[in-house]
């Protein structure tokens, strides 16, 4: 019974990425048994220079994919990045995550529904237990720059932070210098570019940002 789920599982992941990311990479540095697992069409690129630290929990990559799909995950540090991952967690298919050069990711346990993006330009910090869900989109930049009259930066990027247990809705839009605290729920299409406090549920109406104070959360489907 445990051979046919090991069989089981080398079907649906890439076996030579499995193999060499896990055991031959130099730059993915595991802590105990845990492991980087790519399903099928995960595409996966780190450079010498960069590093991840699984500490615990896998890493998961292109989650869920249909049968016959051919739509790529896709995992991409740059120069001297670093994500350190501290719980694992479930990349679904179609999704990205960029950590660019120089840049940093540190992240708890999450799951991220199908063809949402994350790009780390400077740091990216996300908490336990955290749900994304379809097409968020998480910026710590504006990855162009915008220079004043007298050669001043106008739009220098800025950290986001992402606290524990918080549920990003989908299409929901997180940009640079945002911070969300624990327990907070953040309904579909919002853009949230500013501080949320913990524990309410925000999101936008045609009347505007609704702050509801009191607001939990769990994984069960209704």
């Amino acid at each position: 019974m445990r051979l046919f789920r090991y069989i089981s599982f080398l079907k649906k992941v890439n076996i030579f990425d499995f193999f060499y990311l896990n055991y031959f990479c130099k730059s993915i540095i595991r802590t105990d048994h845990y492991k980087v697992i790519p399903y099928k069409n995960a595409v996966i690129e780190i450079p010498k220079t960069a590093k991840i630290y699984v500490e615990s929990g896998d890493i998961e990559i292109g989650c869920d994919v249909l049968r016959k799909s051919h739509e790529e995950t896709r995992i991409r540090l740059g120069e001297n990045a670093i994500w350190t991952s501290k719980g694992g967690c479930k990349i679904s298919y179609g999704s990205t995550i960029e950590v660019l050069n120089n840049a940093v990711l540190n992240s708890g346990y999450f799951t991220m529904n199908c063809n949402s993006v994350l790009v780390s330009a400077k740091r990216i910090d996300i908490g336990q237990d955290v749900m994304l869900g379809r097409n968020v989109v998480i910026y710590d930049s504006d990855f162009h720059t915008l220079i004043g009259k007298n050669g001043e930066v106008l739009n220098p990027s800025a950290s986001v932070k992402i606290e524990n247990h918080v549920w990003l809705g989908t299409n929901v839009m997180v940009l640079k210098g945002t911070i969300i605290g624990k327990n907070s729920v953040v309904g579909a299409n919002t853009i949230v570019k500013k501080k949320i406090p913990e524990g309410v549920i925000y999101k936008t109406k045609q009347e505007g940002l609704i702050r509801d104070e009191g607001g939990k959360w769990n994984r069960e489907f209704v």
